[in-house]
């Protein structure tokens, strides 16, 4: 019987995915591209090898042979230490994903009541509505839609009214910094040995940066993250904590029951990737905001309503504009993909629509995007919403994605001799 692909097939796969999508402006709000240098340190050698350690002493090792890479996650951690100034710092999640499911699972207990929001990845309905069965009670946290964020007074009143173990913030569409520090502060009234778990998936690079928030400061008492998104580093995941017994729950709810290798070759890339946002991370994060302000401003001076208008559009990577008028979010982002503009459709508070989409500027910002260049890409989107000429609008899109082709923020530029 022959195969139903070849070796051949595969690579010229690989090869039109390339070029498409260097011919595009991505707009995903979830993706980024990683600098040459992170790239270049992803080591498929230490994904050959285990690194299986339980609790969080990295040199208590299960496996031989682990002297350098012991050396190389510690090098990591205490990057990543510094950078967002935290005390204890875990990189085994393979994704923000399973960082939060672990949170839950350390910090919950069966019975427990757990306030999240709802747009956001709900760690604890997912493990209640599971097969698992997980004995935990997820409640929406209360939303402003037209403010975007949590609507702190009614949701005051639920931690008064419940006494969550767990309140569990972020989104997965993050405008706006969010109120730690007030939450926290009913927290510790109403339920003193309650949790604040900051979801920080979509806008760590922005934290790192110094331009979002900083949840730990504020009174969160961990953060669960990805390390791509606005990071821009390897795919993975991230638990950070100032407190030593949280990080000795996590490490052991993360290993052996989540992980048991935990992909050893990110690991130099992860390094890599903190130690560019040690040195340029104020800069790179003014340049996704400043963009993504400029393209929100853009958007509505060409007649489209956008969340959060009134409050400057966005204080993140992220807009969210309303395309009611136009048709429903999937099939136009289908039509803007036709044009070689990736976004993603996304619902939109009751009050002010019913069809959104989720745009981001991180990845564009990496290859060159100013906010002069805001006004081109607005108009290409409008051009594109409304289905106008499309095989000449993708040909100008293309035009455009050509000129953004060089990573900024990189220290390949201080290391090019």
């Amino acid at each position: 019987m022959e195969p139903a692909a070849n070796v051949r097939d595969i690579e010229s796969l690989l090869q039109k995915h390339g070029n498409f999508r260097a011919d595009c402006l991505n707009l995903i709000a979830s993706e980024n591209s990683p600098s040459p240098l992170v790239e270049r340190l992803l080591s498929e050698e230490l994904n050959r090898r285990y690194g299986y350690y339980t609790g969080i002493d990295l040199h208590q090792r299960a496996y031989r042979g682990n002297r350098y890479i012991v050396q190389i996650e510690e090098s990591a951690q205490e990057l990543a230490k510094q950078l967002f100034r935290a005390a204890y710092v875990d990189l085994r999640p393979l994704s923000g994903n399973i960082a939060g499911i672990a949170a839950a699972f350390a910090l919950g207990s069966p019975g427990d009541t757990v306030l999240e929001v709802h747009n956001a990845h709900r760690y604890a309905h997912k493990l209640a509505s599971s097969f698992l069965k997980v004995d935990l009670h997820s409640v929406d946290i209360p939303w402003d839609g037209e403010k975007y964020n949590i609507d702190l007074d009614r949701t005051i009143a639920l931690i008064q009214h419940h006494r969550p173990k767990l309140v569990i913030i972020g989104s997965a569409l993050f405008l706006f910094p969010q109120p730690v520090r007030e939450l926290k502060t009913a927290m510790r009234q109403f339920n003193p040995d309650s949790y604040l778990i900051y979801d920080a998936a979509h806008v760590m690079g922005l934290i790192a940066g110094g331009r979002f928030q900083s949840p730990l400061d504020e009174g969160a008492d961990v953060i669960v993250t990805s390390t791509h998104k606005t990071l821009a580093g390897p795919q993975g995941g991230m638990i950070l904590t100032n407190d030593r017994a949280i990080a000795e729950r996590m490490g052991s709810a993360l290993t052996p029951l989540l992980i048991a290798n935990h992909h050893l070759g990110r690991l130099p890339a992860l390094a890599a990737t903190f130690l560019e946002w040690l040195t340029f991370g104020k800069a790179q994060a003014s340049a996704i905001i400043n963009n993504a302000k400029a393209l929100g401003q853009a958007l509505h001076e060409r007649g489209l309503r956008l969340v959060g208008s009134e409050l400057g559009y966005t204080e993140s990577h992220t807009l969210l504009p309303i395309v009611d008028e136009f048709g429903e979010g999937g099939a136009l982002a289908k039509r803007l993909e036709a044009c070689n503009i990736i976004v993603g459709s996304a619902e939109v508070p009751a009050k002010l629509g019913s069809h959104g989409l989720r745009i981001g500027v991180q990845e564009v910002t990496r290859y060159g995007m100013t906010p002069s260049d805001a006004p081109e890409i607005a108009e290409c989107i409008i051009n594109a919403l409304r289905g106008d000429n499309l095989d000449d609008l993708r040909r100008k899109v293309i035009a455009l994605a050509r000129r953004f082709n060089r990573i900024r923020f990189t220290l390949d530029d201080a290391l090019d001799p």
